[in-house]
């Protein structure tokens, strides 16, 4: 199979997986009880198995994300973290500032994580961290960015892998409630591409590590710590609210989030560049 074709195939594998989750009898195999979890853990395994029967190796076009971060070594990584680290804090914020304004309350979780998180934790958290390194991160940006770069210009190629990965997300959007916000589903998805597209910044300028432990860190603050109860995920803790500034709120914590990372990135690289003329 040509590069081209196995970037084709990964994508199109990708996309059937959210499509495989919407059909009603998939959660009914599952049970209501567990699909949630099932999900949580099964969907990013799912993407990391795919990627790897594609791309046992992955494609030599991925070698300018692994370029600037090997030439640089680890101090390079170090750099650029308390801005990811920055960017995570601003991508919550919106929740204990929506708290304080009075614009959303918090509801009762999940009891034994709620009972149990710091003990959860120890073993969610590097759970997260390596599904979102060898599922999340290895599928989208390793596989089909790329993939395609070597065919279609890298924005072009970062558009394709964004896409797919909101798509991927769509089921923990709109299968939690049977009785969605429209600006909850409007917030949540440009949030979801917000991320995309900082995982994917951080991927051309770092690689598929970093990218990763970004989005694993997320990934449980979301899935295991506190939750919207629109979502798919039963977390620790959850909040509601029926005030839609708090959903403006969250897209703009988004959108700067973003901006952070992409900040960040442009700042270490510029940094790297000046490094050897010193």
């Amino acid at each position: 199979m040509t590069s081209r074709g196995r970037a084709a195939t990964l994508t199109i594998l990708l996309l059937a997986v959210p499509a495989v989750l919407f059909i009603p009898g998939i959660r009914g195999a599952i049970g209501p009880g567990r699909y949630p979890r099932a999900v949580f853990w099964g969907l990013p395994l799912a993407l990391g198995i795919l990627s790897f029967l594609v791309h046992p190796r992955l494609p030599e076009t991925a070698g300018f994300a692994r370029g600037a971060a090997a030439s640089h070594g680890f101090a390079a990584a170090i750099r650029t973290l308390p801005w990811l680290a920055a960017a995570s804090f601003v991508d919550q914020a919106f929740i204990g500032l929506g708290s304080a304004l009075g614009w959303c309350t918090f509801t009762f979780g999940d009891q034994y994580l709620s009972g149990n998180i710091r003990s959860a934790a120890v073993w969610a958290l590097p759970l997260c961290l390596l599904l979102g390194v060898l599922g999340w991160e290895r599928a989208l940006r390793g596989g089909v960015l790329g993939g395609w770069a070597g065919h279609l210009p890298r924005g072009t190629a970062l558009a394709i892998a964004s896409g797919v990965g909101v798509a991927l997300v769509s089921p923990i959007i709109l299968q939690g409630s049977q009785f969605l916000d429209v600006p909850y589903v409007l917030a949540a998805t440009l949030a979801a591409l917000c991320r995309e597209i900082a995982c994917g910044m951080i991927f051309l300028s770092r690689g598929v590590m970093l990218a990763g432990i970004y989005r694993g860190w997320l990934y449980f603050l979301e899935g295991v710590a506190i939750s919207d109860l629109n979502s798919l995920f039963f977390a620790a803790a959850n909040y509601t609210t029926s005030d839609r500034r708090f959903y403006a709120l969250r897209a703009l914590a988004a959108v700067l989030a973003a901006a952070l990372v992409l900040a960040g990135v442009r700042v270490s690289e510029r940094r790297d560049a000046a490094g050897p003329a010193r």
